[in-house]
């Protein structure tokens, strides 16, 4: 993990220790052991919904990417993985990480060819207009709000504690040309309210409306 990631991630667990307010008006009573496999069940689920949402993010890069001057350019490696974790007095946490973004074998022939040519580098050449990282980036993000907005159960989180995403790009067999500013792990934090989560699943919350109750930070 770089130097970049560790410091993000550090400030992630600080913002989230920050936000926790213990409360025992807030908090929930200790759920009884029926209730307890059900949540469980329910965090189960979540995390089986967050992996598909970061493979649907991964096939709308491609499918964009297809359609660019940037096709062929990047690929992904890594698998998407989630694993949500109960919080006393904070709420639940689900740790995702999905597959990271390298140079593709076209792009480093390309380089070679270009070094034997005496051809300078230009980063237009690889990608025009098109930012391949900013397209993963947006597209993990809109998937994995959907996730959250779509699915049916509430994970057993209290109205007044979070439901939180934190997503990080896998840092394993990343290839990227050292020096390049691409080469940071892209890593991105929602979080949702349980009171927004619960009128979201009662329907006293429009999707519209809990779109925009969704922060959102990138790192």
């Amino acid at each position: 993990m770089n130097r970049v990631t560790v410091a993000a991630w550090a400030a992630i667990g600080a913002g989230v220790l920050g936000a926790a307010s213990p409360s025992a008006e807030q908090a929930p009573a200790r759920q009884a052991p029926a209730a307890q496999i059900q949540a469980r069940q329910q965090i189960s689920a979540f995390e089986a919904a967050l992996e598909n949402a970061v493979r649907s993010g991964a096939q709308m890069l491609d499918q964009r990417l297809q359609a660019s001057s940037a096709a062929n350019m990047v690929m992904l490696a890594g698998l998407a993985r989630a694993r949500g974790f109960r919080l006393d007095d904070y709420g639940v946490l689900f740790d995702v990480e999905f597959p990271s973004m390298r140079r593709s074998m076209v792009w480093s022939m390309q380089e070679l060819e270009r070094a034997s040519t005496g051809k300078p580098r230009q980063a237009a050449d690889t990608t025009s207009s098109v930012q391949p990282r900013e397209i993963y980036q947006s597209e993990i993000t809109e998937a994995l709000i959907a996730a959250i907005l779509d699915f049916p159960g509430a994970v057993g989180v209290g109205a007044g504690e979070w439901l939180t995403v934190a997503a990080r790009e896998s840092v394993v067999d990343r290839r990227f040309v050292p020096g390049d500013g691409d080469d940071t792990a892209i890593t991105v934090l929602l979080r949702m309210k349980g009171s927004d989560v619960s009128a979201l699943r009662n329907r006293t919350l429009t999707r519209e409306d809990a779109r925009k109750r969704v922060e959102v930070k990138h790192y």
